[in-house]
C-alpha cells in the first residue's frame, strides 16, 4: 500500500512542477506581449553573474544623463522576466529600452527586432561568483564543490547557454563582449558598444561613463542593484563583489579544472573562434 502512496505523491509532485513551469512560462509570455517590441530596444544577455549590472549601468551611463536618482537600477534596464514573475506591470521606458535578460538563446524567435548585447565571462570565474552569491543569499554552508557539481549539471548550465547564444543560428544582431575587456579594456570596449548601437560620441561623457562604473562607484550605490536576500541573515552588501578575474583557475580543484577545460576545448571553443569580440 505504501509503495501505491509513494508513487501516487510522486506523480503529483512532478504534475505539481510541470504546472508550475507552464506558469511562469504563460506568465512571461504574457508580460511579454503588453511590453511589447520597439526596434531600437537593447537587449543586456549574459549568464547570470556574468557582467550584467556592470553593462546595464554602462549602457544607462551611455544612452541618458547618467543621473543616479533612481531607486533601483532596475528602474531603467529592468529584468522582464523577474518583472513578469512578481508581477509588475511593465514599466514606461524612455527610448531605446535597456533590458536585463538570462534568458536562453531559443527563448527568442527570428523576427525580434531587438538588438543583443551578450557578455561572454571566463567559465570558472562566473561558477566561482555564482557560488558566492548562493552562500551569502541563500546556503551559506554550500561546499564549492558541490555548487560546482550543480553549476555544470543543472539543464539551464553554462555550456549549453554559451554555446547557443556563440553559435546564433538565427542571425540576431549581437554584439559579443568579452567580461575581461570590460574590466581591462575599457575604453577598447566601449567605442565598440557606441559603434554597435550608432550612438553619437559626442554626446557622451566617456569620463562620466568610466568614473560611474568602477567598482567603488558602484559599491557606494550597492542598494540600488542586485536582489535583496528573502532573509534578514544573508549579506546584502556582497552582490557587487570584487569585479576581478582569474578567480577561478586559483579557486577550482585540479580534477575539476581539467575537466571543464576538456569540456570548453572541445564545445565552446570552436565557436568561439570564429565570433569577433
Amino acid at each position: 500500500m505504501n509503495k501505491i502512496i509513494n508513487y501516487t505523491i510522486k506523480k503529483l509532485d512532478n504534475h505539481q512542477k510541470k504546472v508550475k513551469k507552464a506558469v511562469i512560462k504563460l506568465k512571461y509570455l504574457k508580460y511579454q506581449n503588453e511590453f511589447g517590441e520597439q526596434d531600437d530596444d537593447i537587449y543586456i544577455v549574459t549568464y547570470p553573474k556574468s557582467g550584467t549590472t556592470l553593462m546595464q549601468m554602462i549602457l544607462y551611463q551611455l544612452t541618458t544623463d547618467g543621473n543616479m536618482d533612481f531607486e533601483h537600477i532596475y528602474d531603467v534596464p529592468p529584468w522582464i522576466k523577474n518583472d513578469s514573475l512578481l508581477g509588475i506591470p511593465p514599466r514606461k521606458l524612455k527610448s531605446p529600452r535597456l533590458i536585463k535578460s538570462h534568458d536562453l538563446y531559443k527563448e527568442f524567435p527570428a523576427t525580434t527586432k531587438e538588438k543583443f548585447i551578450y557578455i561572454h565571462r571566463d567559465g570558472k570565474d562566473c561558477a566561482v561568483s555564482n557560488w558566492y552569491q548562493e552562500i551569502n543569499y541563500r546556503t551559506t554552508d554550500l561546499e564549492f564543490e558541490k555548487y560546482i557539481l550543480k553549476f555544470l549539471n543543472k539543464q539551464y548550465n553554462w555550456f549549453t547557454f554559451t554555446m547557443d547564444w556563440f553559435e546564433n543560428k538565427r542571425n540576431l544582431p549581437i554584439l559579443y563582449l568579452h567580461y575581461e575587456d570590460l574590466i581591462n579594456k575599457f575604453e577598447y570596449s566601449i567605442n565598440k558598444v557606441v559603434n554597435f548601437l550608432q550612438l553619437s560620441s559626442e554626446n557622451i561623457d566617456m569620463k562620466r561613463v568610466y568614473n560611474r562604473t568602477r567598482i567603488e562607484f558602484m559599491k557606494k550605490y550597492e542598494t540600488k542593484f542586485g536582489d535583496k536576500p528573502s532573509k534578514a541573515d544573508k549579506i546584502y552588501t556582497e552582490f557587487i563583489r570584487k569585479g576581478k578575474t582569474g578567480e577561478g583557475k586559483k579557486k577550482f580543484p585540479e580534477n575539476f579544472s581539467k575537466a571543464f577545460d576538456i569540456a570548453y576545448k572541445k564545445n565552446i571553443l570552436p565557436i568561439e573562434n570564429k565570433i569577433s569580440f
